[in-house]
């Protein structure tokens, strides 16, 4: 008789994934600040985060693994559907889009990407060792989840205002991707939108009864 095949352990797969992406997260959070660091961009507010230094060698380098790593993610919600496990809407529609977001802020050299790799960096450190079950860091995730919005939503908004080094587009459009970003993470953890969609209804079509 022939030997049969063990089928693929999905779920393995997808915990080694897990905490090989967490491993990563970490190494690149302390590079970022590492390298910036080393290029003098915490002497000033404005050297940190909108006329910086032009990217160069190593940091040029961080980056591209940065967009390389949203493609890996892109990936991962696949290899989470392979696995039969439920997708919140919020989490593919992050995953699917992040890349587009990277991809415009490289070739549009924004000024604040620090900042925002470095908050991307340092929730992923703790939220894919979460998925993996290696440790319980829900509180945590929904603090660095919120702060990671904050920081992408606000310097969007200050480098348009301020008029930061970089191509205007990519600022727009890494605003308007933080905007969806906010609303999916507020209807995932306190259902704003699906209240929001009930009250209009409610208001809408009053209830007849006496």
């Amino acid at each position: 008789m022939a030997k049969r095949t063990k089928p693929i352990n999905v779920r393995r797969i997808q915990r080694y994934n897990n905490i090989i992406i967490g491993i990563y997260s970490a190494i690149s959070f302390l590079s970022a600040n590492i390298i910036a660091y080393r290029d003098d961009r915490f002497v000033s507010w404005n050297r940190l985060v909108c006329h910086r230094p032009p990217s160069r060698g190593s940091y040029m380098l961080l980056w591209y693994i940065f967009y390389l790593s949203k493609l890996w993610e892109f990936l991962d919600i696949y290899l989470v559907i392979l696995n039969k496990t439920p997708v919140l809407m919020h989490f593919r529609w992050h995953h699917q889009t992040t890349p587009s977001v990277v991809l415009a802020g490289l070739i549009g050299n924004i000024s604040y990407e620090w900042p925002t790799i470095v908050s991307n960096t340092l929730l992923h450190t703790f939220m894919y060792p979460h998925f993996a079950g290696i440790w319980n860091a829900y509180p945590i995730l929904l603090v660095l989840g919120a702060w990671q919005l904050i920081v992408g939503l606000s310097f969007s908004v200050y480098a348009i205002i301020v008029g930061c080094d970089g191509s205007f587009y990519a600022q727009l459009w890494g605003l308007l991707m933080y905007i969806t970003y906010t609303i999916g993470y507020l209807n995932e953890h306190f259902h704003l939108i699906d209240r929001l969609i009930v009250f209009i209804s409610t208001t809408r079509h009053p209830s007849k009864t006496f």
